[in-house]
C-alpha cells in the first residue's frame, strides 16, 4: 500500500524536472519586440485669411405698439356734492373721450387747464338781394306829347323774352306839329335780366336821318360810342348802368321806397352821367286812366336840366307822367293814354 502512494509522486516529481529543462534550454522562447513607427512626411503650413463671417439679416422687428393712452384723472368730488353713482358714471365717460381722442390730443396735464380754442369767426351773410317786380312779356305803354306848342304821341314797347329784353321807342308829332316836326324819334335798348335789373348792352338812337350806337361793356366797366358824325367815344363806369329807356323799366322793376334818394348812372344818348333822384313820395294824380297812386322821383338839380317821372304804384310802377328838358332848355312833356299788352 506504501508502495503504490509514493510512486505516482515520483512521476509528477520527474514530470515536473523535465519540463523545466526544456523551457531554460532547449527552447527559444522570444518575447515580442516593439518597433518605433516610421517618421511621418513633412507638410507646409500657409496663414490664409479666414473669409468675412457672413452675417445674418436681422430679422424684422415689428414696431412696439404705442402704449394706451392714460386718461386723465378726474378730479373726484365730495359725496355731499356729487353722488356715487354719479362719480363713477362721469369716471367713465371722461375715460372714454380721452382714450378716443388719445390719437389726436397729446395728454393734458391736470396743473394745466387747457387754452380755450378761438371762436370761428363767421363771414357776415352776403346782401339780399330784393326780389323784382314781375313784369308781362308785353307791354305797350302810348303817351301824348306835348311840346310848347307843338304835340305828338310816344309809344313805349318791352318785350321780355326769357333772360333778355328790348324797348323801343318810338315818337312822332301829330297834327299841324308834324308839319314842322317831320320824321320820327326812334329809341332801341337791349340787353340782360339779371336778379339786379336790367343790364344793358346795345343802345341805338335815330332822330330823322342821324344814326348813333353804344355798345356796353359790363365785364370791363366800358361803353362806346359811335356816334352820327365823328370819330368813336369811349366811356369807363363801375357798377351797374342804365340807358334813357332802360332807366323807366329798372325803377318798375325794383319799386323804389317812398322816400330817400336813388343813384343811377344813365348813357342819355350822348354822354354817360351819374345822376341822384329824390323821392319825394306818394301823390295822387288824374290821368286818362282815371285817378292814379303815384310815385313822385325827381332828378337833383344839375347842368342836364329837369328830369320827373311819376310811376303807378298799382300799375307795375310804371311811369304814366314825365317831366324833362331838351338840349335847348325847352321842357316836354309826356302823359300815359292807355297801358296794354
Amino acid at each position: 500500500m506504501e508502495g503504490r502512494r509514493v510512486r505516482p509522486w515520483w512521476l509528477a516529481l520527474a514530470a515536473s524536472l523535465l519540463l523545466h529543462g526544456s523551457l531554460i534550454g532547449g527552447l527559444e522562447w522570444r518575447l515580442p519586440q516593439w518597433h518605433p513607427p516610421a517618421e511621418p512626411p513633412p507638410f507646409d503650413a500657409q496663414l490664409v485669411a479666414a473669409p468675412p463671417p457672413v452675417v445674418p439679416p436681422p430679422a424684422a422687428v415689428p414696431p412696439l405698439p404705442a402704449p394706451p393712452a392714460i386718461p386723465p384723472r378726474t378730479p373726484r368730488v365730495a359725496p355731499a356734492e356729487l353722488p356715487a353713482a354719479a362719480e363713477t358714471e362721469a369716471e367713465t365717460e371722461a375715460a372714454a373721450i380721452a382714450a378716443a381722442d388719445s390719437s389726436a390730443a397729446p395728454a393734458v396735464r391736470l396743473d394745466e387747464a387747457p387754452a380755450a380754442a378761438p371762436a370761428p369767426v363767421e363771414a357776415p351773410p352776403a346782401a339780399a338781394v330784393p326780389a323784382l317786380n314781375p313784369l308781362p312779356p308785353r307791354l305797350d305803354l302810348h303817351f301824348r306829347v306835348h311840346y310848347g306848342v307843338a304835340s305828338g304821341e310816344q309809344t313805349l314797347l318791352w318785350v321780355n323774352e326769357g333772360e333778355r329784353y328790348t324797348l323801343t321807342s318810338v315818337a312822332a308829332a301829330s297834327g299841324l306839329a308834324g308839319v314842322f316836326y317831320r320824321g320820327r324819334f326812334v329809341q332801341t335798348s337791349r340787353g340782360r335780366i339779371t336778379p339786379h335789373g336790367l343790364q344793358p348792352e346795345e343802345f341805338w338812337d335815330q332822330r330823322g336821318d342821324k344814326r348813333s350806337r353804344a355798345s356796353f361793356d359790363a365785364a370791363n366797366g366800358s361803353l362806346t360810342l359811335i356816334p352820327a358824325k365823328g370819330a368813336p367815344r369811349h366811356f369807363a363806369y363801375q357798377g351797374e348802368v342804365q340807358d334813357a329807356l332802360s332807366l323807366f323799366f329798372q325803377l318798375a322793376l325794383t319799386a323804389p321806397p317812398p322816400d330817400g334818394r336813388l343813384t343811377y348812372t344813365v348813357f342819355n344818348g350822348k354822354k354817360l352821367r351819374d345822376y341822384s333822384y329824390e323821392v319825394r313820395g306818394e301823390e295822387i294824380l288824374q290821368t286818362a286812366l282815371g285817378e292814379l297812386r303815384t310815385l313822385h322821383l325827381a332828378r337833383v338839380a344839375g347842368d342836364d336840366g329837369r328830369f320827373e317821372a311819376w310811376l303807378a304804384i298799382d300799375r307795375l310802377y310804371l311811369p304814366v307822367r314825365v317831366l324833362r328838358s331838351d338840349d335847348k332848355g325847352g321842357t316836354v312833356e309826356l302823359s300815359v293814354k292807355s297801358i296794354g299788352p
